[in-house]
């Protein structure tokens, strides 16, 4: 009987923590905001060059205020950066359906940069205004289309490793969870019951201990 409420109290234990890992990781797309007249020119584009064949990514950011030139090309730079990781993440997803991380993101662009035929242009501009500094930024990529379908493939092998990361981390859950309840028992057959609450205790923070370095390796550590 003993063995038996220690079985239902692991598992109601552990069966918060299987909903907790397969939700985490769901990244939500990052909306470009800043202050003043942010915004104000053109929005992020992706089109297709026939003369370079590949496709062409814009990312603007709008006019964007401060007290000072610094200030203003310091949003500039912020607003870039934001805008830039939504575009990268609405591109993987039409080419692979994947969702990046934020850690993803920066090596993803990382490696498009550094690809053969991939051209980059970083056009600023800041201008002092009654009102204080304004500052722009335009980001031009040009992507061959042969670099794309090798991100494609590159992308759904993330893809396929992001959930195996989560399927093992689940499986290292439940393995947990068996051995903390053999344990349990036979700890407890070892102490004929006198020390069972202290047996207990020991053994679901160890056992809680273990599931959360599984998951933060699942989760951070592996990508």
């Amino acid at each position: 009987m003993a063995s038996g409420k220690a079985v239902l109290f692991v598992l109601s234990l552990c069966w918060p923590m299987f909903l907790t890992g397969a939700s985490i990781g769901g990244e939500i797309p990052v909306e470009a905001s800043g202050k003043g007249e942010q915004n104000l020119s053109r929005p992020i584009e992706a089109k297709k060059s026939s003369q370079t064949d590949g496709r062409q990514l814009v990312i603007t950011t709008g006019r964007c205020v401060g007290l000072t030139q610094a200030d203003a090309e310091s949003e500039a730079e912020r607003t870039a950066t934001e805008n830039r990781i939504k575009v990268l993440r609405q591109m993987a997803r039409e080419l692979a359906g994947a969702e990046l991380s934020s850690s993803a993101v920066v090596t993803e662009w990382a490696w498009l940069t550094s690809q053969p035929g991939v051209t980059q242009k970083v056009t600023k501009a800041s201008n002092v205004k009654d009102y204080g500094w304004t500052a722009e930024q335009e980001i031009t990529v040009t992507i061959p289309y042969s670099v794309l379908s090798e991100w494609s493939a590159r992308l759904k092998a993330y893809r396929a490793w992001y959930w195996q990361k989560r399927l093992l981390a689940v499986a290292g859950t439940i393995a947990s969870a068996v051995l903390a309840v053999v344990a349990m028992v036979g700890l407890d057959r070892m102490t004929r019951g006198y020390y069972r609450g202290l047996v207990v205790t020991v053994v679901l923070l160890i056992l809680a201990c273990v599931v959360s370095a599984i998951w933060i390796s699942a989760l951070w550590l592996l990508g």
